[in-house]
Protein backbone atom coordinates (compact mmCIF):
# COMPACT_ATOMS: atom_id res chain seq x y z
CA UNK A 1 0.00 0.00 0.00
CA UNK A 2 1.55 3.10 -0.82
CA UNK A 3 2.22 5.59 1.82
CA UNK A 4 -0.35 8.55 0.78
CA UNK A 5 -2.78 5.66 0.56
CA UNK A 6 -2.21 4.37 4.31
CA UNK A 7 -2.25 7.49 5.55
CA UNK A 8 -5.68 8.22 4.00
CA UNK A 9 -7.05 5.32 5.61
CA UNK A 10 -5.58 6.18 9.16
CA UNK A 11 -7.37 9.36 9.18
CA UNK A 12 -10.69 8.21 8.12
CA UNK A 13 -10.54 4.88 11.07
CA UNK A 14 -9.02 7.17 13.37
CA UNK A 15 -11.70 9.65 12.08
CA UNK A 16 -14.48 7.45 12.96
CA UNK A 17 -13.49 6.61 16.55
CA UNK A 18 -13.21 10.22 17.56
CA UNK A 19 -16.67 10.70 16.59
CA UNK A 20 -17.68 7.86 18.30
CA UNK A 21 -16.40 9.16 21.43
CA UNK A 22 -17.32 12.33 20.53
CA UNK A 23 -20.94 11.47 20.65
CA UNK A 24 -20.86 10.41 24.15
CA UNK A 25 -20.15 13.29 25.63
CA UNK A 26 -21.40 15.69 23.16
CA UNK A 27 -24.55 15.95 24.61
CA UNK A 28 -23.94 16.25 28.31
CA UNK A 29 -23.61 20.23 28.11
CA UNK A 30 -26.58 21.03 26.34
CA UNK A 31 -28.86 18.53 28.48
CA UNK A 32 -30.74 22.27 29.63
CA UNK A 33 -31.08 23.14 26.37
CA UNK A 34 -32.52 20.08 25.12
CA UNK A 35 -35.10 19.40 28.20
CA UNK A 36 -36.33 22.59 27.48
CA UNK A 37 -37.13 22.22 23.74
CA UNK A 38 -38.68 19.06 23.88
CA UNK A 39 -39.87 18.84 27.51
CA UNK A 40 -37.59 16.36 29.09
CA UNK A 41 -38.61 14.74 32.78
CA UNK A 42 -35.38 15.09 35.08
CA UNK A 43 -35.37 11.45 35.05
CA UNK A 44 -35.88 10.59 31.22
CA UNK A 45 -33.28 13.29 30.32
CA UNK A 46 -30.44 10.79 31.04
CA UNK A 47 -31.51 8.79 28.40
CA UNK A 48 -30.15 11.67 25.86
CA UNK A 49 -27.03 9.95 26.57
CA UNK A 50 -27.69 6.57 28.46
CA UNK A 51 -29.49 5.46 25.39
CA UNK A 52 -26.40 5.68 23.42
CA UNK A 53 -24.42 4.35 25.60
CA UNK A 54 -26.49 1.02 26.53
CA UNK A 55 -26.55 0.70 22.67
CA UNK A 56 -22.69 0.21 22.19
CA UNK A 57 -22.45 -1.84 25.35
CA UNK A 58 -25.11 -4.23 23.85
CA UNK A 59 -23.75 -4.95 20.51
CA UNK A 60 -20.58 -4.23 20.75
CA UNK A 61 -19.51 -7.61 21.47
CA UNK A 62 -22.07 -8.75 18.23
CA UNK A 63 -20.47 -5.77 16.21
CA UNK A 64 -16.88 -7.27 16.45
CA UNK A 65 -18.15 -10.53 15.52
CA UNK A 66 -20.35 -9.49 12.64
CA UNK A 67 -16.94 -7.84 11.60
CA UNK A 68 -15.00 -11.29 11.61
CA UNK A 69 -17.61 -13.34 10.23
CA UNK A 70 -19.26 -11.06 7.31
CA UNK A 71 -15.85 -8.88 6.14
CA UNK A 72 -14.76 -5.82 8.51
CA UNK A 73 -14.91 -2.88 5.86
CA UNK A 74 -18.32 -4.27 4.77
CA UNK A 75 -19.72 -4.21 8.64
CA UNK A 76 -17.77 -0.93 9.33
CA UNK A 77 -20.21 0.95 6.24
CA UNK A 78 -23.00 -0.75 7.56
CA UNK A 79 -22.74 0.98 11.06
CA UNK A 80 -20.81 4.19 9.73
CA UNK A 81 -24.65 4.57 7.54
CA UNK A 82 -26.65 3.60 10.48
CA UNK A 83 -24.89 6.05 12.61
CA UNK A 84 -24.78 8.70 10.30
CA UNK A 85 -29.25 8.10 9.25
CA UNK A 86 -29.13 8.19 13.28
CA UNK A 87 -27.87 11.72 13.56
CA UNK A 88 -29.62 13.11 10.83
CA UNK A 89 -32.99 12.26 12.27
CA UNK A 90 -31.86 12.57 15.71
CA UNK A 91 -31.36 16.22 14.47
CA UNK A 92 -34.88 16.88 13.83
CA UNK A 93 -36.27 15.07 17.36
CA UNK A 94 -39.25 16.35 17.95
CA UNK A 95 -40.11 14.62 21.40
CA UNK A 96 -38.32 13.16 23.94
CA UNK A 97 -38.99 9.13 22.22
CA UNK A 98 -37.89 10.49 18.94
CA UNK A 99 -34.33 11.60 19.99
CA UNK A 100 -33.89 8.56 22.49
CA UNK A 101 -34.71 5.92 19.67
CA UNK A 102 -32.00 8.17 17.34
CA UNK A 103 -29.55 8.29 20.08
CA UNK A 104 -29.78 4.77 20.44
CA UNK A 105 -30.05 4.19 16.59
CA UNK A 106 -26.15 6.10 17.10
CA UNK A 107 -25.34 3.63 19.60
CA UNK A 108 -25.77 0.99 17.25
CA UNK A 109 -24.13 1.63 14.65
CA UNK A 110 -21.41 2.80 16.19
CA UNK A 111 -21.23 -0.62 17.82
CA UNK A 112 -20.58 -1.43 14.33
CA UNK A 113 -18.42 0.12 12.90
CA UNK A 114 -16.40 0.96 16.00
CA UNK A 115 -14.87 -2.83 16.05
CA UNK A 116 -14.77 -3.23 12.36
CA UNK A 117 -12.55 -0.12 11.96
CA UNK A 118 -9.88 -1.16 14.79
CA UNK A 119 -9.67 -4.82 12.91
CA UNK A 120 -9.23 -2.72 9.77
CA UNK A 121 -6.44 -0.65 11.50
CA UNK A 122 -4.37 -4.01 12.30
CA UNK A 123 -4.84 -5.42 8.51
CA UNK A 124 -3.39 -2.75 7.25
CA UNK A 125 -0.69 -2.54 9.62
CA UNK A 126 0.90 -5.85 9.98
CA UNK A 127 4.40 -4.83 10.90
CA UNK A 128 4.56 -4.62 14.34
CA UNK A 129 6.45 -1.28 14.31
CA UNK A 130 4.32 0.96 11.92
CA UNK A 131 1.29 -0.95 13.54
CA UNK A 132 2.59 0.12 17.39
CA UNK A 133 2.34 3.63 15.65
CA UNK A 134 -1.35 3.44 14.67
CA UNK A 135 -2.62 2.27 17.86
CA UNK A 136 -0.70 4.78 19.44
CA UNK A 137 -2.63 7.56 17.25
CA UNK A 138 -5.97 5.54 17.54
CA UNK A 139 -5.99 5.80 21.39
CA UNK A 140 -4.25 9.48 21.66
CA UNK A 141 -7.56 10.38 19.18
CA UNK A 142 -9.81 8.26 21.18
CA UNK A 143 -9.41 10.08 24.33
CA UNK A 144 -9.25 13.64 22.25
CA UNK A 145 -12.96 12.22 21.02
CA UNK A 146 -14.54 12.14 24.77
CA UNK A 147 -12.44 15.84 25.54
CA UNK A 148 -13.74 17.19 22.12
CA UNK A 149 -16.89 16.43 22.56
CA UNK A 150 -17.12 18.36 26.08
CA UNK A 151 -15.51 21.47 24.36
CA UNK A 152 -17.68 21.38 21.59
CA UNK A 153 -21.07 20.53 22.71
CA UNK A 154 -20.80 23.95 24.55
CA UNK A 155 -19.62 25.54 21.41
CA UNK A 156 -22.11 24.41 18.99
CA UNK A 157 -24.99 24.66 21.57
CA UNK A 158 -24.15 28.38 22.04
CA UNK A 159 -23.42 29.47 18.10
CA UNK A 160 -26.05 27.00 16.31
CA UNK A 161 -28.39 25.56 18.35
CA UNK A 162 -28.36 21.89 20.42
CA UNK A 163 -29.27 20.00 16.97
CA UNK A 164 -26.28 20.74 15.34
CA UNK A 165 -24.28 18.09 18.11
CA UNK A 166 -26.17 15.55 16.33
CA UNK A 167 -25.67 17.03 12.78
CA UNK A 168 -22.60 17.50 12.73
CA UNK A 169 -21.93 14.02 12.00
CA UNK A 170 -23.88 14.01 9.26
CA UNK A 171 -21.03 15.72 6.89
CA UNK A 172 -18.66 13.70 8.69
CA UNK A 173 -19.69 10.17 8.07
CA UNK A 174 -21.04 11.14 4.52
CA UNK A 175 -17.44 11.57 3.60
CA UNK A 176 -15.83 8.90 5.08
CA UNK A 177 -18.17 6.55 3.60
CA UNK A 178 -17.79 8.29 -0.01
CA UNK A 179 -13.39 7.74 0.76
CA UNK A 180 -13.96 3.95 2.53
CA UNK A 181 -13.35 2.41 -1.13
CA UNK A 182 -9.47 2.83 0.25
CA UNK A 183 -9.75 0.87 2.88
CA UNK A 184 -8.62 -2.75 2.92
CA UNK A 185 -11.70 -5.13 2.42
CA UNK A 186 -10.86 -6.82 5.55
CA UNK A 187 -11.68 -10.32 4.02
CA UNK A 188 -14.00 -12.39 6.39
CA UNK A 189 -13.77 -15.36 8.69
CA UNK A 190 -13.84 -18.69 6.82
CA UNK A 191 -12.66 -21.25 9.12
CA UNK A 192 -16.42 -21.83 9.76
CA UNK A 193 -18.37 -22.76 7.14
CA UNK A 194 -21.70 -21.09 8.01
CA UNK A 195 -21.41 -17.65 9.77
CA UNK A 196 -23.43 -17.42 13.19
CA UNK A 197 -23.95 -14.70 15.08
CA UNK A 198 -25.06 -14.97 18.65
CA UNK A 199 -28.26 -12.78 17.90
CA UNK A 200 -29.55 -14.13 21.47
CA UNK A 201 -26.83 -13.43 23.42
CA UNK A 202 -26.83 -10.23 22.03
CA UNK A 203 -30.18 -9.47 22.86
CA UNK A 204 -30.41 -10.72 26.31
CA UNK A 205 -27.20 -8.57 27.47
CA UNK A 206 -28.40 -5.46 25.61
CA UNK A 207 -32.38 -6.06 27.56
CA UNK A 208 -30.84 -6.62 30.76
CA UNK A 209 -28.22 -3.74 30.69
CA UNK A 210 -31.41 -1.50 29.63
CA UNK A 211 -33.47 -3.12 32.08
CA UNK A 212 -31.21 -2.41 34.76
CA UNK A 213 -30.69 1.36 33.79
CA UNK A 214 -34.52 1.70 33.51
CA UNK A 215 -34.77 0.55 37.04
CA UNK A 216 -33.05 3.71 38.36
CA UNK A 217 -34.28 5.70 36.16
CA UNK A 218 -37.92 4.86 36.65
CA UNK A 219 -37.60 5.45 40.71
CA UNK A 220 -38.05 9.26 39.75
CA UNK A 221 -41.83 7.97 39.61
CA UNK A 222 -42.21 4.96 42.27
CA UNK A 223 -39.11 5.62 44.16
CA UNK A 224 -36.09 3.87 44.66
CA UNK A 225 -37.62 1.36 47.71
CA UNK A 226 -40.25 0.62 45.48
CA UNK A 227 -40.81 -3.17 44.92
CA UNK A 228 -41.32 -2.02 41.50
CA UNK A 229 -37.48 -0.82 41.12
CA UNK A 230 -36.03 -3.79 43.42
CA UNK A 231 -38.19 -6.18 40.78
CA UNK A 232 -36.92 -4.42 38.05
CA UNK A 233 -33.56 -5.20 39.29
CA UNK A 234 -34.30 -8.40 39.78
CA UNK A 235 -35.62 -8.67 36.30
CA UNK A 236 -31.80 -7.45 34.93
CA UNK A 237 -30.32 -9.79 36.62
CA UNK A 238 -32.46 -12.89 35.41
CA UNK A 239 -31.82 -11.20 31.90
CA UNK A 240 -27.40 -11.10 32.62
CA UNK A 241 -27.77 -14.48 34.21
CA UNK A 242 -29.83 -15.90 31.06
CA UNK A 243 -26.65 -14.61 28.84
CA UNK A 244 -23.76 -16.03 30.65
CA UNK A 245 -26.13 -19.48 30.60
CA UNK A 246 -26.53 -19.60 26.92
CA UNK A 247 -22.97 -18.47 26.11
CA UNK A 248 -21.77 -21.80 27.88
CA UNK A 249 -24.40 -23.48 25.40
CA UNK A 250 -23.76 -21.76 22.07
CA UNK A 251 -21.53 -22.93 19.49
CA UNK A 252 -20.01 -19.93 18.57
CA UNK A 253 -20.13 -17.09 21.42
CA UNK A 254 -20.06 -13.86 21.70
CA UNK A 255 -18.61 -13.57 25.08
CA UNK A 256 -16.74 -17.28 26.01
CA UNK A 257 -17.07 -17.51 29.82
CA UNK A 258 -13.73 -19.65 29.60
CA UNK A 259 -11.33 -16.42 28.92
CA UNK A 260 -12.87 -14.53 31.85
CA UNK A 261 -12.87 -17.00 34.34
CA UNK A 262 -9.35 -16.26 35.10
CA UNK A 263 -9.51 -13.58 38.41
CA UNK A 264 -7.40 -11.02 37.19
CA UNK A 265 -9.81 -10.38 33.75
CA UNK A 266 -12.74 -11.03 35.55
CA UNK A 267 -11.57 -8.76 38.24
CA UNK A 268 -10.19 -6.09 36.14
CA UNK A 269 -14.11 -5.95 34.32
CA UNK A 270 -15.74 -5.59 37.85
CA UNK A 271 -13.08 -3.46 38.67
CA UNK A 272 -14.09 -1.84 34.95
CA UNK A 273 -17.54 -1.61 36.00
CA UNK A 274 -17.54 -0.15 38.93
CA UNK A 275 -15.29 2.74 38.66
CA UNK A 276 -17.05 3.59 35.61
CA UNK A 277 -20.50 3.98 37.49
CA UNK A 278 -18.90 7.44 38.32
CA UNK A 279 -17.80 9.04 35.11
CA UNK A 280 -21.26 9.56 33.54
CA UNK A 281 -22.52 11.28 37.22
CA UNK A 282 -19.44 13.36 37.65
CA UNK A 283 -19.72 14.76 34.08
CA UNK A 284 -23.43 15.62 34.33
CA UNK A 285 -23.68 16.66 37.73
CA UNK A 286 -21.07 19.30 36.97
CA UNK A 287 -22.57 20.07 33.58
CA UNK A 288 -26.01 20.73 35.26
CA UNK A 289 -24.35 22.36 38.35
CA UNK A 290 -22.61 25.09 36.31
CA UNK A 291 -25.54 26.02 34.01
CA UNK A 292 -28.29 26.02 36.48
CA UNK A 293 -26.73 26.77 39.57
CA UNK A 294 -23.14 28.80 38.74
CA UNK A 295 -25.45 30.22 35.71
CA UNK A 296 -22.44 29.21 33.40
CA UNK A 297 -23.01 29.32 29.40
CA UNK A 298 -22.97 25.89 27.12
CA UNK A 299 -19.40 26.95 26.09
CA UNK A 300 -18.36 28.16 29.70
CA UNK A 301 -19.48 24.98 30.98
CA UNK A 302 -17.22 22.62 28.76
CA UNK A 303 -14.36 24.81 29.42
CA UNK A 304 -15.38 23.82 33.26
CA UNK A 305 -14.90 20.17 32.63
CA UNK A 306 -11.67 21.01 30.62
CA UNK A 307 -9.14 20.41 33.67
CA UNK A 308 -10.61 17.56 34.65
CA UNK A 309 -10.84 15.95 30.86
CA UNK A 310 -7.57 17.03 30.27
CA UNK A 311 -6.49 15.88 33.62
CA UNK A 312 -7.79 12.49 32.84
CA UNK A 313 -6.63 12.38 29.06
CA UNK A 314 -2.71 13.00 30.04
CA UNK A 315 -2.74 11.18 32.88
CA UNK A 316 -3.85 7.98 31.22
CA UNK A 317 -1.77 8.78 28.21
CA UNK A 318 1.82 9.15 30.29
CA UNK A 319 1.47 8.48 34.17
CA UNK A 320 -0.34 5.52 34.19
CA UNK A 321 1.36 3.61 31.63
CA UNK A 322 4.87 4.43 33.23
CA UNK A 323 3.33 3.31 37.31
CA UNK A 324 2.19 0.39 35.46
CA UNK A 325 5.85 -0.58 33.69
CA UNK A 326 7.46 0.50 37.54
CA UNK A 327 4.72 -0.93 40.02
CA UNK A 328 2.46 -3.71 37.89
CA UNK A 329 -1.35 -3.23 37.16
CA UNK A 330 -2.67 -4.26 40.95
CA UNK A 331 -0.49 -1.16 42.52
CA UNK A 332 -1.24 0.99 40.01
CA UNK A 333 -5.37 0.66 40.16
CA UNK A 334 -5.20 0.78 43.98
CA UNK A 335 -3.31 3.97 43.65
CA UNK A 336 -5.53 5.16 41.14
CA UNK A 337 -8.86 4.96 42.51
CA UNK A 338 -8.29 6.16 45.92
CA UNK A 339 -7.31 9.41 44.16
CA UNK A 340 -10.45 9.03 42.63
CA UNK A 341 -12.32 8.51 45.13
CA UNK A 342 -10.73 11.27 47.20
CA UNK A 343 -11.82 13.45 44.41
CA UNK A 344 -15.35 12.94 44.47
CA UNK A 345 -15.48 13.21 47.90
CA UNK A 346 -14.17 16.68 48.07
CA UNK A 347 -16.17 17.01 44.88
CA UNK A 348 -19.79 16.06 47.08
CA UNK A 349 -19.18 18.14 49.83
CA UNK A 350 -17.64 21.11 48.13
CA UNK A 351 -21.12 22.03 45.76
CA UNK A 352 -22.77 25.32 47.29
CA UNK A 353 -25.16 27.68 45.80
CA UNK A 354 -22.90 30.92 46.61
CA UNK A 355 -19.19 28.57 45.73
CA UNK A 356 -17.26 29.94 42.58
CA UNK A 357 -16.01 27.45 40.01
CA UNK A 358 -12.40 27.35 41.86
CA UNK A 359 -13.57 26.21 44.72
CA UNK A 360 -16.46 24.07 44.44
CA UNK A 361 -15.46 22.12 41.23
CA UNK A 362 -11.82 22.75 40.40
CA UNK A 363 -10.23 20.53 42.86
CA UNK A 364 -12.45 17.61 43.05
CA UNK A 365 -12.68 16.79 39.69
CA UNK A 366 -9.24 17.63 38.88
CA UNK A 367 -7.85 14.97 41.33
CA UNK A 368 -10.47 12.39 39.94
CA UNK A 369 -9.41 13.06 36.71
CA UNK A 370 -5.87 12.42 38.02
CA UNK A 371 -7.06 9.38 39.73
CA UNK A 372 -9.22 8.02 37.33
CA UNK A 373 -6.49 8.48 34.17
CA UNK A 374 -3.57 6.82 36.96
CA UNK A 375 -6.35 3.53 37.36
CA UNK A 376 -8.05 3.19 33.81
CA UNK A 377 -5.07 2.12 31.78
CA UNK A 378 -4.23 -0.33 34.62
CA UNK A 379 -7.45 -2.23 34.74
CA UNK A 380 -7.27 -2.43 31.05
CA UNK A 381 -3.75 -4.26 30.80
CA UNK A 382 -4.83 -6.51 33.86
CA UNK A 383 -8.13 -6.91 31.45
CA UNK A 384 -5.90 -8.97 28.62
CA UNK A 385 -2.69 -9.90 30.73
CA UNK A 386 -3.79 -13.17 30.83
CA UNK A 387 -5.51 -13.62 27.58
CA UNK A 388 -4.22 -15.48 24.72
CA UNK A 389 -3.28 -12.80 21.75
CA UNK A 390 -6.24 -14.54 19.52
CA UNK A 391 -8.64 -13.51 22.04
CA UNK A 392 -7.38 -9.77 23.08
CA UNK A 393 -10.03 -7.92 20.71
CA UNK A 394 -12.86 -10.26 22.71
CA UNK A 395 -11.15 -8.73 26.07
CA UNK A 396 -11.32 -5.47 24.88
CA UNK A 397 -14.67 -5.54 23.71
CA UNK A 398 -15.92 -6.72 27.43
CA UNK A 399 -13.86 -4.03 28.96
CA UNK A 400 -15.55 -1.22 26.68
CA UNK A 401 -18.59 -3.02 27.26
CA UNK A 402 -18.09 -3.08 31.33
CA UNK A 403 -17.03 0.71 31.03
CA UNK A 404 -20.31 1.79 28.90
CA UNK A 405 -22.67 -0.42 31.75
CA UNK A 406 -21.22 0.98 33.90
CA UNK A 407 -21.04 4.38 33.12
CA UNK A 408 -24.80 4.69 32.31
CA UNK A 409 -26.02 2.48 35.03
CA UNK A 410 -24.09 5.16 37.75
CA UNK A 411 -25.86 8.26 35.56
CA UNK A 412 -29.09 6.46 36.02
CA UNK A 413 -28.34 5.90 39.73
CA UNK A 414 -27.07 9.23 40.23
CA UNK A 415 -30.33 11.05 38.87
CA UNK A 416 -32.33 8.49 41.13
CA UNK A 417 -30.74 9.94 44.06
CA UNK A 418 -30.50 13.41 43.29
CA UNK A 419 -34.32 13.42 42.42
CA UNK A 420 -35.38 11.01 45.97
CA UNK A 421 -32.89 14.11 47.94
CA UNK A 422 -35.41 16.99 45.79
CA UNK A 423 -38.74 14.60 46.52
CA UNK A 424 -37.30 14.77 50.54
CA UNK A 425 -37.04 18.45 50.63
CA UNK A 426 -33.60 19.05 49.88
CA UNK A 427 -32.21 21.71 47.11
CA UNK A 428 -30.62 20.66 43.88
CA UNK A 429 -27.36 21.38 45.20
CA UNK A 430 -27.84 18.90 48.03
CA UNK A 431 -29.18 16.28 45.28
CA UNK A 432 -25.75 16.71 43.16
CA UNK A 433 -23.86 16.57 46.12
CA UNK A 434 -25.35 13.35 47.51
CA UNK A 435 -25.75 11.91 43.33
CA UNK A 436 -21.43 12.28 43.77
CA UNK A 437 -20.91 10.84 47.04
CA UNK A 438 -23.38 7.63 45.89
CA UNK A 439 -20.69 7.43 43.40
CA UNK A 440 -17.57 8.15 45.29
CA UNK A 441 -18.95 4.57 47.30
CA UNK A 442 -19.09 2.54 44.41
CA UNK A 443 -15.81 3.45 43.47
CA UNK A 444 -14.59 2.46 46.91
CA UNK A 445 -16.38 -1.02 46.19
CA UNK A 446 -14.64 -1.22 43.31
CA UNK A 447 -11.20 -0.64 44.70
CA UNK A 448 -12.00 -3.23 47.54
CA UNK A 449 -13.06 -5.35 44.35
CA UNK A 450 -9.45 -4.84 43.09
CA UNK A 451 -8.02 -5.29 46.86
CA UNK A 452 -9.71 -8.88 47.43
CA UNK A 453 -10.15 -10.47 43.67
CA UNK A 454 -7.04 -9.46 41.23
CA UNK A 455 -3.96 -11.34 42.12
CA UNK A 456 -0.96 -9.96 43.96
CA UNK A 457 1.53 -7.78 42.15
CA UNK A 458 1.91 -8.43 38.98
CA UNK A 459 4.84 -8.50 36.37
CA UNK A 460 5.62 -5.05 35.07
CA UNK A 461 5.08 -4.62 31.71
CA UNK A 462 6.76 -3.10 29.08
CA UNK A 463 4.39 -0.29 27.49
CA UNK A 464 6.41 1.12 25.35
CA UNK A 465 7.05 -2.01 23.49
Amino acid sequence: MTSPRWRLCLILLCTTQFVALLDFSITMIPLPQIQQSLGFTPGALQWVINAYGVAIAGFLLLGGRAADLFGRRRVFLLGLAIFTLGSLLGGFSQSPAMLISTRAMQGFGAALFSPAAFSLLLALFPDQAQRNRALGAWTAVAASGFVGGLILGGLITDLLGWRWVLWINVPVGMLVIALATHLPVGQRDTTTETPRLDIGGAMLVAAGAATLVFAFANSEHVGLASPTTYGLIAMAMVLLAAFVWVEKQVAAPLMPIAVFSHPMTGGANLVSLLANTALGPTFVVAALYMQEILDFSATQAGLGLLPMAIAFTLCSAWAGPALIARLGTKPVILGGMLLFISGLSLLGVSLQVDASWASSLLPGTLLAGIGYGIAFPAWTVAGIEQVAAADHGLAGGMLTTTQEVGSAVGLALGVAVSIAVLAGGGSAVQGFSAAILVSACLVALGALCAALILPGKTSALEMAG
